[in-house]
């Protein structure tokens, strides 16, 4: 569980993969099955990397290349303008300060 400021309460589930809904007989026997399976092969490679693998949904993949192209493509140009201008005339700004719109003190 986990709660908020603004009163909010969060339950997580302890197995992200697992269902909310309850379990037919034969689905629970079926996962122990599994769940033993992994166990018992848990030092094999293929097991491994398949244990390791995140599967990311595709139009999320595809944003983060796309975004990943997008900022590699900025910080390439900002190094050309720098690379063909006068020696301090585009300083340096971190990518975390880049974003800030505004301090408020």
């Amino acid at each position: 569980m986990s709660a908020s400021d603004d009163f909010n309460i969060r339950l997580w589930k302890a197995n992200a993969s697992r269902g909310v809904k309850p379990l037919l007989p034969r689905e629970e026997r079926s996962l122990r099955y599994q769940d033993k399976l992994k166990e018992r092969f848990k030092d094999t490679a293929d097991v491994k990397r398949i244990a390791r693998h995140k599967h990311l949904p595709k139009a999320v993949l595809k944003a983060s290349k796309l975004k990943g192209i997008i900022k590699s493509s900025k910080q390439r140009k900002e190094k050309n303008v720098r690379k063909h201008s006068k020696p301090g005339a585009v300083p340096h700004k971190a990518e975390r300060k880049k974003n800030i719109v505004a301090e408020i003190t």
